[in-house]
């Protein structure tokens, strides 16, 4: 039976490097995009490419909690690797439809969501969740967990302090998740990821003058696909390049706050009250 990959920022960047990869080894293909040409355009492109693999788009803002929902209800097909991979990076202020900050929301919150409305999908297959990290999540500042520090709705707004808070609920929610699936005996596994220094589309509104030095994305992507395919993988594991920036996938350990195991329980209750969604507990 052939296995199927969910990938959330599927029309681009690392989300469509990994499609392709996993289309190369047989999945099925579900992506999910903002961007309606262009995920409509790209998905046309890996159906040529592929006329043996199935490959559907979905348009979904997946800070979105109420399209979320709907989204989730058309997925009825087991799932084998759900991969959350859509991200921003540093925009504008703004809030997702239900007050949360919109990197806060992209990043941790929609995924937290959708992966609640889908466990039982991935429970069918003992299948997998990816989920995306940053080397930034290093910089994160991130202290309680609270409702109002991962809503980021007070106004005060540091761009990029907001990245880097929402890339460690990413790994601190894989981390949370593979706790909690183990403690309930499920066999679906949860890995984080990080692409060290990549080029994926995120970075287009802040060019750096060392950005010939980064990896492409295909590259970059590597961290990711490891997770989605690597057998010996037993859930709870972080891969990004050796040298934290470059280099080929490695078992790494993050940084020490986001092995910090009560504020994963805290993100996990406050993200369960931001959703009304109780997952896993």
């Amino acid at each position: 039976m052939k296995k199927t990959a969910l990938i959330t920022g599927g029309s681009s960047g690392l989300g469509l490097a990994s499609a392709e990869s996993l289309a190369r080894e047989g999945f099925d293909l579900i992506l999910v995009a903002r961007g309606e040409e262009r995920l409509f355009r790209e998905t046309e492109k890996l159906q040529k490419q592929f006329p043996n693999q199935d490959v559907s788009g979905f348009v979904l803002d997946i800070a979105d909690q109420s399209a979320v929902i709907s989204f989730a209800r058309e997925i009825s097909r087991p799932i084998d690797v759900l991969m959350n991979n859509a991200g921003l990076m540093g925009p504008d202020y703004s809030l997702s439809p239900e007050g949360i900050e919109s990197q806060m929301a992209t990043n941790h919150i929609g995924h937290f969501l959708l992966t609640s409305l889908i466990w039982e999908n991935l429970e069918q297959t003992e299948g997998r969740v990816v989920s995306i990290s940053s080397v930034v999540h290093r910089r994160s500042k991130m202290q309680s967990a609270s409702a109002e520090e991962i809503s980021g709705a007070s106004g005060k707004y540091d761009r990029w302090g907001r990245y880097a808070d929402s890339k460690l609920a990413c790994l601190l929610f894989a981390r949370e998740l593979d706790i909690r699936a183990k403690q309930l005996g499920s066999k679906v596994l949860s890995i984080a990821a990080h692409p060290g220094w990549a080029l994926t589309g995120l970075q287009a509104n802040y060019p750096n003058t060392f950005d010939f030095m980064a990896q492409k994305a295909a590259t970059g992507a590597r961290s990711q696909i490891r997770a989605a395919l690597d057998l010996k993988l037993a859930g709870g594991e972080f891969i990004g390049p050796k040298f934290e920036a470059w280099g080929e996938p490695s078992l790494i350990a993050g940084s020490k706050h986001s092995r910090n195991k009560e504020l994963a329980k805290r993100l996990w209750k406050v993200s369960e009250e931001l959703t009304s969604s109780k997952f896993l507990g």
